[in-house]
């Protein structure tokens, strides 16, 4: 089901046909919460997601404890890359969704070649910790240049396109969020940049998973919280001067 099918119908055109809603409606904002949320994975895309570095680390924890370094991290290498293609088998045996599910796999596969080519069980954590400080740069930087990706990420979405440009207060809106999403994905990074540097890769398997879906759905539920109030006192305030 597409975002736009969620958006609520409000009055009508010349013609009598139903007009779609402002993108900075504060009914539509609502309404796409959950609709987000399912594109972000929900619990499940949070324990598919988890399951594969936490076997990682407790395989490798096990196995050093009785085996040669190489021969624990083999076995961690093993039980990661099964649990990711039994997520995908049973996605499919479901006939559920495969798209999260093979972006997992991938991401897997890249963690496993940079931990076997590494020899440490920590280079496993070290693309993530890449993809973040990528992420928080690249954020900051857009809100920097005044194209804050949350404006056009929410542009996109609701095929308002640069419409929120126009408006000076939702510019500025639209830029602190996304400066708070480079916070986010900077306080990701940092975290697991240091535990990378102490050589705990079982804080990091900890780490990637309270870091990962709970604070990514943490930081959404606020940007939306605070858009749809700040929409709401700009509609407010447009009907009580409707003059103006």
């Amino acid at each position: 089901m597409s975002a736009t099918q969620h958006l609520p119908r409000t009055g009508t055109g010349p013609h009598g046909a139903a007009e779609r809603p402002s993108a900075t409606d504060p009914a539509v904002v609502s309404s796409v919460g959950p609709h987000v949320l399912d594109l972000v994975g929900g619990p499940r895309g949070a324990i598919d997601g988890g399951l594969p570095p936490l076997l990682f680390v407790a395989v490798h924890a096990i196995a050093g404890a009785h085996a040669p370094r190489p021969t624990a991290l083999a076995a961690a290498i093993g039980a990661a890359v099964t649990t990711g293609l039994a997520i995908v088998v049973l996605r499919l045996v479901r006939r559920e969704t495969l798209k999260q599910a093979l972006a997992g796999l991938a991401g897997l596969t890249v963690a496993v070649v940079f931990a076997a080519r590494s020899g440490e069980a920590r280079g496993f954590f070290l693309p993530a910790i890449y993809v973040d400080a990528a992420y928080a740069v690249i954020f900051a930087v857009s809100a920097a240049l005044g194209r804050p990706l949350v404006g056009i990420l929410h542009g996109l979405l609701y095929g308002s396109r640069g419409q929120w440009r126009t408006d000076a207060r939702l510019r500025r809106l639209f830029t602190i969020a996304t400066g708070g999403w480079s916070l986010v994905f900077a306080l990701r990074a940092g975290v697991q940049a240091f535990l990378y540097g102490a050589d705990r890769p079982d804080l990091l398997a900890v780490g990637k998973l309270l870091l990962g879906w709970p604070l990514t759905i943490l930081a959404l539920l606020l940007t939306l919280a605070y858009l749809r109030r700040a929409t709401a006192d700009r509609t407010g305030h447009g009907d009580a001067h409707p003059g103006s």
